[in-house]
């Protein structure tokens, strides 16, 4: 296997209670759309060696999810004899080679790490999804023990599109959470914020600059916009209105700016505009930060005492409520098929094997989630979870308050600079009614354009 790698950087078990939780949550979050698959058989004559012999290049985007299946590529490889190419990139920069590679119609892209949150609309639109229910529904092409209808419902609803075709299988549904320092709230006699309030009260009592500060989340510009929208919904706003039109000029978002932006102003860590997922999980586990809340698979670094050191004294829990009411935003990931692929059988090979039960196990255990709902009370997660308890209670609670973390337009990465830059401009001292004006115009001559 030849792995070509882009890289900007380098207990107890789970009750089968919180199992069906979860599938419950996962469930409500949204409605799993028309498609039905019909029940393959293993007298169909499905073979994982099919397409042996066969080559096909990979696109991951860099984060834990993608890091435990390359692991797990030469695995891929013995069981269906496909040869693996691939490339990570951080998602911007994944993201514009997708494009790139996509609008050029070159082909060079077989499968790749899709977050439908970002890239669902756009991406359909320009036809650059296969549509996967022809795989699905040829007992040839899937396993008989795959179990579409394993995968949560609100899973199965983020990688449908409005006709009807799903667009790639899921791989997990992100809920974000708040990791918090156990060991220094239990120093204080604190348990974790149930209020943003509290969230607030507790960075001042431990933001001791320059040495350790009180919170840090997303700073920089794209990044930082759905950490900002939970506080949005927290607040009682949204990035539109009913009849979809821009929203985010209201006194609910002024509100949600000042807050977000003060939090991140007063007890951050400097350069904190500069900050996505990485330098904040870094400083997270460089000792150096308090409270601090992100995708809850990111969560698995933490836990490794190679890399953090915080191992063992990091606790999860479900965000705090806002004034408004209790939300996490919800994002959803899948492993998608390239319309312009010439390997599309051994592609959907690959997105299909990534997301079977027994993968879904393996990326559990690793820490990093999972679409289906069976996985949850697998014997095997039960036995030797790597993941303290309360991070898996967090999991499914927060599914259980999911709202979709960024809306579902064409152009969500305009929305998501439009917002950013104006994030960047509060933390750096702007008003946020000044700079939630100009994002207010200028988002909507974006969805003027983009969604007629």
């Amino acid at each position: 296997m030849k792995v070509r790698r882009q890289t900007e950087h380098e207990t107890q078990g789970v009750s089968r209670r919180q199992a069906l939780r979860f599938g419950v949550a996962v469930a409500a979050g949204a409605a799993a759309g028309p498609f039905v698959m019909r029940v393959a058989r293993a007298a169909d004559g499905f073979s994982w060696q099919r397409f042996k012999g066969s080559k096909i290049f990979i696109q991951f985007t860099k984060n834990p999810w993608a890091d435990t299946m390359e692991k797990m590529v030469p695995d891929f490889e013995k069981e269906t004899g496909i040869k693996v190419e691939s490339a990570t990139l951080p998602e911007i920069q994944a993201r514009q080679k997708l494009t790139v590679e996509f609008t050029a119609g070159s082909g060079g892209i077989d499968v790749w790490y899709t977050s439908m949150h970002v890239e669902k609309r756009r991406f359909w639109k320009s036809g650059w999804y296969l549509d996967l229910r022809k795989f699905l529904n040829d007992p040839t092409m899937t396993a008989p023990d795959y179990d579409w209808n394993d995968m949560a419902a609100g899973a199965k609803s983020i990688a449908t599109q409005p006709d009807g075709s799903i667009s790639g299988l899921p791989a997990f549904v992100d809920p974000w959470i708040l990791f918090y320092r156990k060991d220094l709230f239990a120093q204080k006699g604190l348990k974790p914020p149930k209020t943003l309030a509290e969230m607030e009260e507790f960075a001042q009592k431990f933001h001791a600059a320059p040495k350790f500060y009180g919170f840090v989340a997303r700073g920089l510009k794209n990044a930082n916009a759905p950490a900002w929208d939970w506080v949005l919904f927290s607040m009682g706003g949204n990035f539109q209105t009913k009849d979809g039109k821009a929203s985010v000029n209201t006194p609910e978002a002024v509100k949600a700016m000042d807050y977000y932006a003060g939090m991140l102003r007063r007890f951050a860590p400097p350069g904190v505009v500069n900050f996505n997922w990485y330098e904040c999980s870094s400083a997270f586990m460089q000792d150096q930060v308090a409270q601090y809340f992100d995708g809850v698979n990111f969560a698995s670094q933490f836990e490794d005492p190679q890399k953090s050191k915080i191992a063992g004294k990091v606790g999860y829990a479900v965000l705090p409520a806002g004034p408004a009411g209790h939300f996490s935003p919800i994002f959803g990931n899948a492993v998608a098929v390239s319309a312009q692929s010439k390997a599309q059988g051994p592609a959907y090979f690959f997105a299909q094997w990534a997301t079977t039960k027994r993968s879904a196990v393996k990326e559990l255990l690793a820490g990093t989630g999972s679409a289906r709902t069976s996985v949850w009370s697998d014997p095997e997660v039960k036995a030797k979870p790597k993941m303290p308890a309360d991070w898996y209670q967090a999991y499914v609670d927060s599914l259980k308050i999911g709202r979709l973390g960024l809306p579902e337009i064409v152009a969500v990465t305009e929305y998501r600079d439009i917002i950013g830059v104006a994030i960047q401009k509060a933390i750096e001292g702007a008003k946020s009614a000044n700079v939630l004006e100009a994002a207010q115009k200028e988002f909507q001559e974006v969805l003027d354009k983009t969604e007629k």
